[in-house]
């Protein structure tokens, strides 16, 4: 074994230690590549906000992606109530000192713990939602007739190939395009669009992969470096390390 083969559980060990802040991976740039989906999600709500005048954005992160939309409109984002909601405790403070410039009020809410949005019914002219878990009840209690809801989600089977290299169970498998359409429209919207894409994430070296694990400790759950050395050993030697990305993504309407 040779030195560098010999150190790198310890590099593993250390890149472990890392820990969200927001929601940045900037600290995998070069080391990380992700494919982009064929759609953009990031320009539909900009295009959304420009029609809107009360708006909500769930589960904000650091307030990250909502101050590139505002910035994207300019001036007139002047005249919007724009809303942010977050459910990760240290996510919370950061969005509220990130948006506070931008006159944007951060909630604490999280879907997943039976928590009522805190918005008035029929309130919102429009719900963005990405990459967080939503109640589709909710929403569509919020939305003025004529509301609209866009989300974008991870399908809770993305990566599948990191429970089959370390074991354990996916904690959202039944977050899919069917079933979030289900419950959409359940809660009494109309959908205008629903679509799905698979692509691409790549790692550089087994570092990066367990440094983006430890990001999103969600995709395996109960990781330990030093109970799989040996997987890692293989994967750092057959790098770059690829696995699959899932996405989808819906537009719903309140009539």
């Amino acid at each position: 074994m040779t030195d560098a083969e010999f150190a790198r559980p310890q590099e593993w060990r250390a890149a472990h230690a890392a820990a969200m802040v927001g929601w940045d991976f900037s600290a995998l740039d070069g080391r990380m590549t992700a494919d982009e989906p064929r759609w953009d999600f990031t320009a539909e709500c900009r295009a959304a906000m420009a029609s809107a005048t009360r708006i909500a954005d769930l589960g904000t992160g650091g307030g990250e992606r909502l101050i590139e939309l505002i910035g994207d409109l300019g001036a007139a984002a002047e005249s919007l109530a724009i809303a942010a909601t977050e459910g990760w405790e240290p996510n919370i403070e950061i969005a509220r000192r990130n948006l506070a410039p931008f006159g944007v009020g951060v909630h604490r809410y999280d879907s997943e713990a039976g928590d009522s949005l805190p918005f008035e019914d029929a309130s919102l002219d429009l719900v963005v939602c990405r990459h967080e878990s939503f109640d589709a009840g909710e929403v569509a209690r919020v939305l003025a007739p004529g509301g609209r809801f866009l989300t974008q989600q991870v399908d809770g089977r993305e990566a599948h190939e990191l429970r089959e290299w370390f074991g354990g169970d996916p904690l959202h498998d039944d977050v899919t395009l069917a079933n979030a359409s289900s419950e959409v429209a359940a809660a009494g919207l109309r959908i205008e669009l629903a679509d799905e894409w698979t692509g691409r994430m790549t790692f550089a070296d087994a570092r990066a992969l367990v440094e983006y694990m430890a990001l999103v400790p969600w995709d395996v759950p109960g990781f330990e470096v030093d109970a799989n050395i040996s997987t890692l050993r293989r994967l750092d030697a057959a790098r770059p390390i690829v696995v699959t990305q899932r996405r989808f993504r819906l537009a719903a309407v309140r009539d």
